[in-house]
């Protein structure tokens, strides 16, 4: 049987993402094991506090796989609506700023003005924008900066229309390690070898939400 290139990408992903869930799993039995043999009340609060987050961006990544694999399959486009990117951003945010928090980073949103709604599909560029902040965060959390560690989920107009993204203080990813990345996809344990404890699973299911709304995940600064 020959196999289709949206065949080769539908199990690279999932090898990436299988991956990655390794790491919210180690943190969760690690934290349990915790748990298990501390007695201070505190210390069994934050402990559950961060077993829930990691839980949730755990089940977060495998929804947006899924996502991302239903448009592999078959090929197709989301079904695209008018959507609102402030509100969207702000929604991200929240969800984001838990899981971020555990690992020192902020989360702010700044949107450059007052937009009309664009043209995307409302859970498919939540999905995609989650995705896309969970594997920055591991991605920022494994470097050492000098900067403060920020993340930005920001939107502002530009000659070819409305652009929305998740930024950091500093290079995060560069263009020549996300091609990079992207060509070891499937092929290395680590495509973003030396820059997160992870695959960077997140990114790469971001790009495939992001291309089934005609778009593409782009690194800029």
């Amino acid at each position: 049987m020959q196999r289709t290139a949206a065949g080769t990408e539908w199990g690279d992903l999932l090898s990436a993402v299988a991956e990655q869930l390794k790491v919210p799993l180690t943190i969760i039995a690690r934290q349990a094991e915790w748990e298990g043999l501390s007695v201070e009340p505190e210390a069994a609060s934050r402990t559950a506090a961060t077993i829930q987050t990691q839980a949730d961006a755990a089940l977060q990544l495998v929804d947006s796989y899924l996502l991302g694999l239903e448009l592999l399959r078959h090929q197709t486009q989301l079904p695209l609506e008018p959507v609102s990117v402030s509100s969207m951003l702000v929604d991200t945010a929240h969800t984001l700023t838990r899981f971020a928090q555990q690992y020192g980073i902020d989360v702010e949103v700044r949107v450059g003005g007052r937009y009309e709604p664009v043209m995307a599909h409302a859970g498919g560029l939540r999905a995609a924008l989650l995705s896309l902040g969970f594997g920055l965060v591991e991605t920022y959390a494994a470097q050492e900066s000098r900067h403060r560690r920020q993340l930005m989920l920001a939107t502002h107009r530009t000659s070819q229309g409305i652009v929305t993204g998740v930024y950091g203080a500093g290079d995060i990813v560069n263009a020549e390690q996300w091609r990079t990345a992207s060509g070891l996809l499937g092929r290395a344990p680590q495509p973003l070898t030396g820059l997160t404890t992870g695959t960077g699973a997140g990114l790469f299911v971001a790009d495939t939400i992001f291309r089934g709304m005609e778009s593409r995940l782009r690194v800029g600064a």
